[in-house]
Formats: structure tokens, sequence, C-alpha cells
């Protein structure tokens, strides 16, 4: 009896173990780029860096606080509008417009630095009352600034946000979305110099004429420093910014890129400044692996031809052919899953063109799709008009040229000399007559 049932568990289980290994694997969590990340924070979003397109979100549309994460728009409109070598000069209301114990620079009334050296103080240290002194270099007082970001904002399509200060501390009126700061920072992600800030990691501030000593900066954003984490640290980071109020709780946005993939991740209100850590890096490791890049155009790139047609007592006459051109440089990420056989491609152009049209023009579009969304669109244009030679257009008689070759020199030479020869011939022939004739007359006159 215990022999029977033991040889049944073993069917059993060798049943369970054929079915297992029958069953498709599916990734885990744990499987880069092939899962779905779960998201501790209260809102989150990832986009690509180049076209805006969401690749994960989570409540990305939630109004929250953003803290900290508000300087990297105050920078924006700073290096739109100053030159990195103005000077700031810190007034009264800069300095102490900013709660006690809030993060400073410890500036004093009156002390000057230039823009450059007050941008790393901002992006690096995420100085509050350095904010300030932008925001009235800038727009003359804080009120005015807060006005401009939000401004600012609205024209980059980030439609629920409201700026109340240029540094982010806690006020009712001052929220934003994660969406929206994906949108701010995709503005911010191909800005050479705020790249370039980025790059240094520890930054001197020399003494001022305020201050004899050096301040030593350096950089907040852990997934950039090597030196204050090494095991968080991440080299294909480039940019990004760190957030923190009671209220906001901890926020984080974080530029990356590997290859020709650019990734944006926001996280907000994530209860821990581990967990803000933990949540972008399972958002860039799923960015990264989960999806590719097709580059569908290249600018200039000939995409068909189409006939230009004159119209002559009412038929249409082909006089010329043109290239059609892609206008823009397009390329698109998508996920691991898609093929380029996966993607539509439809192409909307006349089927000729009459004259008059000029190189450059715009006469179609070109999109690419697939399951009926559009992934990229270029406008389509006109190069290289081809004319066509009309077979009712009479050539025009060439001008006779005046050339005279020494072989028909030659031939009018000998021409000459014969034609001399034969007259003297003739001349002689003619005396000679004539002398006869006289001398015969001659004769008879003696007889």
């Amino acid at each position: 009896m215990k022999k029977r049932i033991l040889k049944q568990s073993v069917h059993i289980i060798l049943i369970l173990s054929l079915l297992f290994s029958c069953l498709p694997l599916y990734a885990t969590e744990g499987d880069p780029g092939t899962s779905v990340p779960t998201i501790g924070a209260e809102a989150a979003i990832l986009i690509d860096a180049k076209t805006g397109e969401i690749l994960f979100e989570k409540n990305s549309q939630d109004r929250h606080f953003p803290a900290s994460i508000t300087k990297l728009m105050t920078a924006l409109l700073v290096i739109e509008n100053l030159k990195p070598t103005d000077m700031i000069t810190f007034s009264e209301d800069a300095i102490y417009g900013i709660e006690r114990g809030s993060s400073h620079m410890g500036m004093r009334v009156g002390e000057q630095i230039s823009v450059d050296q007050a941008l790393r103080c901002l992006l690096l240290m995420s100085a509050n009352e350095v904010a300030n002194g932008l925001a009235e270099k800038v727009s003359g007082s804080m009120d005015n600034f807060a006005v401009a970001m939000t401004k600012k904002a609205e024209a980059l399509g980030a439609k629920g946000t409201s700026f109340k200060n240029p540094h982010g501390l806690d006020d009712e009126q001052h929220y934003t979305t994660a969406y929206d700061m994906a949108l701010i920072a995709k503005e911010l992600f191909h800005n050479e110099y705020f790249l370039e800030i980025m790059k240094d990691v520890t930054y001197q501030i020399p003494p001022t004429n305020k201050v004899n000593e050096i301040r030593y900066l350096s950089q907040q954003h852990k997934l950039m420093n090597q030196f204050s984490d090494s095991k968080l640290y991440r080299s294909d980071v480039i940019g990004g910014k760190t957030g923190y109020t009671d209220i906001a709780r901890h926020t984080l946005v974080t530029m990356a890129k590997q290859g020709d993939i650019e990734l944006i991740a926001v996280i907000m209100k994530s209860d821990t400044k581990s967990g803000m850590y933990t949540d972008t890096t399972k958002l860039l490791d799923y960015g990264f692996n989960a999806y590719q890049t097709f580059d569908l155009l290249k600018e200039n790139e000939v995409i068909t031809k189409l006939p230009i047609y004159s119209v002559k007592s009412g038929k249409l006459i082909e006089f010329a052919t043109c290239d059609i051109v892609a206008s823009s440089n397009e390329s698109v990420l998508v996920s691991k899953n898609i093929k380029t056989r996966d993607i539509v491609t439809n192409i909307n152009v006349p089927e000729y063109l009459e004259m008059g049209v000029a190189s450059d023009a715009i006469v179609g579009s070109i999109e690419y799709l697939h399951n009926n969304k559009v992934l990229a669109k270029s406008d389509l244009k006109i190069s290289n008009i081809n004319y066509i030679s009309s077979p009712y257009t009479a050539n025009q008689p060439e001008k006779p040229t005046l050339t005279f070759p020494i072989s028909s020199f030659l031939i009018l030479l000998i021409l000459l000399l014969v034609i001399l020869i034969l007259l003297t011939l003739f001349i002689k022939r003619k005396r000679k007559r004539k002398f006869k004739h006289k001398k015969l007359k001659f004769s008879k006159t003696i007889k």
C-alpha cells in the first residue's frame, strides 16, 4: 500500500515537472527589461527625452508639491535670460526670505558672485537664498519670477503646474505633476551649458567681497556622485535634481543616456530617500532594457519621385521630374517586442505637381504607425528638379564659326597657281598669234 502511494506521488511530481517545463517563461521584476516595474512612490513617470513619449507612468497627472526639483525651472529661466559672467548682488529679501534651517549657502547681504557660480550653488547644493537672488536678477522680484516660471511651464505643455517661488519651499499654490516636471527636464536635457554644470560632481566658490573662505560644493544627487554612494552611482546619469520637504516628501528628477536612448525619470512623494533612488533605478533599467531605437528617416533622404506637368491646350505635358525628400531626421523609441516589419509607413503626396513649384517646397508628409498609433511623422519637400527637353521646341541654329583650316588654304593656293599658269599660257598664246598676224601682213606689203 505504501509502495503504491509512493509510486503515485513520484508520477504526480514527474507530470507537474513536465507541465512547468512546457510553460512560457515570463520574467519577474528582477529580470531587467522584461517586466513593468513596481514603483513605491505615489507618482512617477518615465519618458523618451527626444520625443516626450511616455514609457511608464503612475499617477503622472496628479498634483504634488515639488520641493527643490522646482529649481530646474529656475535654472532654465536663468540660462535663457542671463550670461554666466553676469554678477549677482544678494539683497536682504533674497537671504532672509527663506525658512530657517532650509538648504542654503550662507550668503551675506551685499555679497556678489557670478551667475555661473550661483547656478552651481542652485543645482549642486540646492541653495534657497541663491534661488531668490537669481530670481531677482532675472525679473526684478521673486513674485515676478514666479509668474514667468508658470508661463514658461505652460509654454512647454505643463498645464498642471503653478509656481509661486523659485526654490520650491511649500506653498499651497506651488504644485506640479510628474508629467509636467518631465517636460521641464526635457527642455534642459540637450542644453549644453546645463549639462556642463552637471558634469562637476564637486566645485569650489572662491572668496568673495564678503566672505574670505572657500565654499565647497558637492552634487547631492546620489546617482551622479560616485564619492557619495558608489553602490547607487550610475555612469549613464547625466543630470537631475533632488528635492525634499516634510509635506512634499522626497522628489527626484533624473536624466540618463545610453547610446542613442535618452530617458527622463521623475519620482514624486516617495516616503524615503532610498526609495526614490530604488524607484528611479527600476525605471531607468526598464527603459534601457525594454526599448530600442529605430532610425526611421534621415534628412534629405529620397522617399519617392514625382513628375511636374505644364498645361497646354488643356493637356498635361510633362516637362520635369523631382525628388521628394524627408525634411527632418526621425527616430523612435519602441518596445523590443516590435520588429521593423510591424511598423506601417504611410506616404501622403499628390500624383503629380504643376509647373511653378520650387525646390524645398513642402508637398506632403510621411508617417510611421504601429497599431494605428503614429510613432513619427515628417514633412516631405521637393529636391533636385530635372527639366526635360520639349519635343515642340525647335533647336536654335548655331552661329557659324569663322574658321579657316590649313588644308583649305592650300587648296585655294593651288587653284590660284593653276589659274595664274593658265592665264599666263593664254596671254603668251594670244601674243604669239598677234605676232604671226603682223608678220604675215608685213610680207604681203613687200610683195
